[in-house]
């Protein structure tokens, strides 16, 4: 059985950030491309059982799933971490559609807390989705 997954997607982009100022066919376009984007490469990073594990609920003792977020980002420009956290959401989606996620509200998922880590350049840039399996008693 699978208790963790570790999936490498690419940043979302800077459409989805909260603080960009678009109109809303431009960022409804951008997330659905986004989220399909993000589903198709959580299928390709994924087989059909580990999927399945996580779909059917077969964790042993799984009471939940946490999930959580590393974003590799290039340069010393500050970062608000919440604001990449709000622009993941369609990406959160693609994994439910991908059907590694069961469901993403609050009887389904916990959200540990998002990371950035520097990395030395553009092409290393991408966002660390961590999936565990939370077993009886909190652990994970």
């Amino acid at each position: 059985m699978t208790t963790r997954i570790e999936l490498l997607l690419p940043l979302p982009p800077k459409e989805l950030n909260p603080n960009a100022r678009l109109h809303h066919f431009p960022k409804a376009k951008a997330t659905k491309q986004y989220r399909e984007l993000v589903r198709a490469e959580a299928m390709s990073q994924t087989t059909p059982v580990q999927r399945d594990d996580w779909r059917r609920w077969e964790v042993p003792y799984a009471t939940r799933l946490r999930l959580r977020e590393v974003y590799r980002i290039a340069g010393k420009r500050k970062r608000d971490v919440r604001n990449l956290f709000a622009a993941f959401k369609a990406g959160e989606d693609g994994l439910v559609d991908a059907g590694i996620l069961p469901g993403d509200d609050d009887s389904v998922l916990e959200h540990g807390p998002p990371k950035i880590q520097r990395v030395s350049g553009k092409k290393d840039e991408c966002v660390v989705v961590v999936i565990e399996a939370i077993l009886a008693g909190g652990r994970a």
